[in-house]
């Protein structure tokens, strides 16, 4: 129903339905729960919630909430609830920090199953405790036309404010730093929050009280040309070689120089807004083809951070956050930028759907590069047919040399000698 309703709407940037493969992959639950897991998500064991845990059933495309309700609390022997619990309507949006979380949750449920539309059901006992219990491919029967109709004057309305044109392009790729004898030295230490070089706000042993950061920002400005960026963030570098004085200390980028400190490459996006099938392609061409050059550290990010589709939308557009900090060599940064730049130019053209072949997410999760290789040079050629290719050959043949090379990113080298910066 919703994959064939949804495909008769005629926007100049076409609204995505529920591909065949995502909907068969939903009527095997345990596909469905394996995705889920696999993807990072908290998964409820079975389908009831215990007591004191509240239901939650909510409606969704892509991340516009269509419906939200929640159980009402009855009566419960022990251990046992004595009736099937009725639900109430939610109004979102919501101030409610518990339904705020569940539907975050209820959005990264759907991305990670592939799917475009339908129900996710969510038990919840705090605004910090949660657990998927199912996704389902359909919106109720009886309501279904009537989100039809909501799910298009939404999607109108967002490519009217912003019709998929990128303005600027902008990055804050972080690093750490390590001192002479192994230890990880605080950012904080040389650094302030703010500024074109900062430090992230990640607290350091999660210490509230102490105002300690480990991780090191670059916060370059955004520009039109990917070159132009590129400069942007090696001033940076020259800038926080003033401002971080010691040169004992080395400067460390990947997945996670440090255990328990992930680092990532976040890449920002303006004028663009982040729908479900661009995240896809900038999961697809960016995210899959980089992990034939990461480190064990990005596959340990993964734990965390780093899921696919990982966004956070902003007023200017949006920023993608699911890469590691690639700022472990020049050639890697600069093919990144001008990758990311031709992927949102040119997704409408672009053709891989790795999110619903099955061995490829795995293989993304795991860290497994036989499995990815192959999948990678298609991805090469297919870009090389693009009419924007040439306007970054250069650099995009530097950067799929470098990933099918074989080698693994020197993420435990001081990335200023990588940088030649002295």
């Amino acid at each position: 129903m919703i994959r064939e309703g949804l495909q008769e709407s005629a926007a100049s940037q076409p609204m995505t339905a529920n591909a065949k493969e995502a909907v068969a992959f939903l009527h095997r639950p345990e596909v469905g729960r394996w995705l889920l897991k696999l993807s990072g998500l908290p998964v409820a064991t079975g389908r009831t919630a215990p007591p004191g845990w509240r239901t939650y059933k909510l409606c969704l495309y892509q991340d516009l909430v269509l419906d939200v309700v929640r159980s009402m609390e009855h009566p419960q022997w022990l251990l046992h609830r004595l009736e099937e619990p009725d639900y109430e309507p939610i109004p979102f949006p919501s101030t409610d920090p518990e339904v705020q979380m569940v539907k975050a949750l209820a959005v990264r449920s759907l991305y990670a199953v592939g799917a475009e539309a339908g129900q996710v059901t969510i038990i919840a006992a705090s605004a910090h405790r949660a657990k998927v219990v199912s996704v389902a491919p359909d919106w109720p029967a009886e309501k279904a036309d009537r989100y039809m109709q909501r799910a298009r004057d939404w999607w109108q309305e967002r490519m009217r404010k912003q019709p998929q044109e990128l303005n600027k392009l902008g990055a804050d790729p972080e690093f750490s730093l390590r001192r002479a004898t192994g230890e990880m030295a605080l950012a904080s230490d040389f650094l302030k929050i703010n500024g074109t070089v900062g430090c992230d706000t990640t607290r350091y042993r999660e210490d509230l009280a102490l105002h300690q950061h480990p991780v090191a920002e670059l916060r370059p400005a955004p520009s039109e040309d990917p070159d132009e960026l590129f400069l942007h963030i090696y001033e940076a570098l020259i800038f926080a070689m003033k401002k971080i004085a010691n040169k004992e200390i080395e400067w460390l980028a990947g997945g996670m120089p440090f255990p328990g400190y992930p680092i990532g490459g976040h890449i920002h996006f303006s004028g663009v807004s982040p729908t479900f099938s661009l995240r896809r392609k900038l999961d697809a061409y960016l995210a899959l083809p980089l992990v034939l050059i990461e480190d064990v550290g990005c596959v340990l990010r993964r734990q965390r951070y780093g899921f696919l589709g990982d966004v956070r939308e902003k007023a200017y557009g949006f920023e993608y956050r699911t890469l590691p900090s690639w700022l472990v060599h020049p050639v890697v940064a600069r093919g990144i930028l001008h990758l990311a730049r031709l992927v949102i130019t040119s997704h409408a053209q672009l053709k891989a759907t790795p999110h619903l072949q099955l061995p490829l997410v795995k293989a993304y999760y795991r860290g497994d590069k036989e499995t990815l290789e192959p999948y990678v040079r298609q991805v090469r050629n297919e870009l090389r047919e693009l009419p924007g290719y040439s306007l970054s050959r250069v650099h995009l043949e530097a950067y799929f040399s470098c990933l099918l090379r074989g080698d693994v990113w020197l993420s435990d080298l001081d990335l200023k000698s990588a940088w030649n910066l002295h």
